[in-house]
């Protein structure tokens, strides 16, 4: 009877005790998994601070290149453009003595040929480093001289339509930033899609601005997993989250190219 008891005993304790060991492997698993997780929510954190950090980067230096593309367009106009003007006019007045100095008049004739397209060229830079249209009279104005630039070269057949116009004062870094997308999504076309169509709708509402971009051209496949966007896509879509736009692009090969850009006023 002794001798059984003890046989019970003995194996209460043994059950007890695998029981206690089973417990005890189920916390360590536990533990092991609720470590993991929060392992793996920490380095998600960081990976999504490292991200902000780099945009907010992106974005500083998109703004700094904007400014000093104001500052050398400024610059180029004021300081350089004065100056040309000022040898313009002198020789201006050695054309009038040309004539009593034979070679004089070849020479001068050159050195207008060089100063005109020297102004040109200075007018040019100046103008695209920062579009007097774009400053003075907003983003339509703009987009409709830059589709006539692009329709002059014969290379592509542009169209732009305004579908709704009722403007509102928009801050200038957001008409900016929307006419640097369309120069680079007009680029990107020409360059590497070859498109010979490119078609631009515009909305201009009281509570928001529509973009609608479509190319031609031989289109890639964005949903490839091997699709590795270049610096002018990567510039497009800093510049559009800079300014808290939305947007969509799509493209597939011999399709052409896409973008629906939407940017919602702040409340007010």
């Amino acid at each position: 009877m002794e001798s059984s008891f003890q046989a019970n005993e003995v194996l209460l304790l043994m059950t007890v005790g695998i029981m206690v060991m089973v417990l005890l492997a189920l916390a360590f698993v536990l533990f092991f998994l609720l470590s993991q997780r929060k392992l793996r929510t920490e380095q998600q954190k960081a990976q999504e601070q490292q991200l902000r950090h780099q945009e907010q980067l992106l974005f500083s230096t998109i703004e700094t290149q904007e400014e000093e593309r104001r500052r050398i367009a400024k610059d180029l106009h004021d300081e350089v453009g004065s100056k040309l003007n000022v040898i313009h006019l002198n020789l201006h007045r050695l054309q009038k003595l040309a004539p009593e100095v034979s070679a004089l008049g070849e020479v001068v004739g050159d050195l207008f040929g060089v100063i005109h397209e020297t102004i040109g060229t200075a007018r040019r830079i100046s103008h695209d480093l920062l579009p007097p249209t774009l400053e003075n009279f907003g983003l339509k104005a703009a987009i409709v001289e830059l589709c006539d630039q692009f329709r002059h070269t014969g290379a592509v057949e542009l169209i732009f339509e305004t579908m709704q116009n009722d403007e509102r004062p928009t801050e200038k870094i957001v008409e900016l930033n929307l006419f640097r997308v369309l120069q680079e999504l007009v680029s990107n076309s020409l360059r590497h899609g070859q498109a010979t169509r490119i078609d631009i709708r515009l909305w201009l509402t009281p509570s928001e601005i529509r973009m609608e971009y479509q190319g031609n051209g031989k289109g890639f496949n964005l949903k490839n997993e091997d699709f590795k966007p270049g610096l002018g896509m990567m510039n497009i879509e800093s510049r559009l989250k800079m300014i808290g736009a939305a947007y969509t692009l799509d493209s597939e090969p011999g399709k052409g190219f896409r973008a629906d850009v939407r940017y919602v006023y702040p409340a007010q």
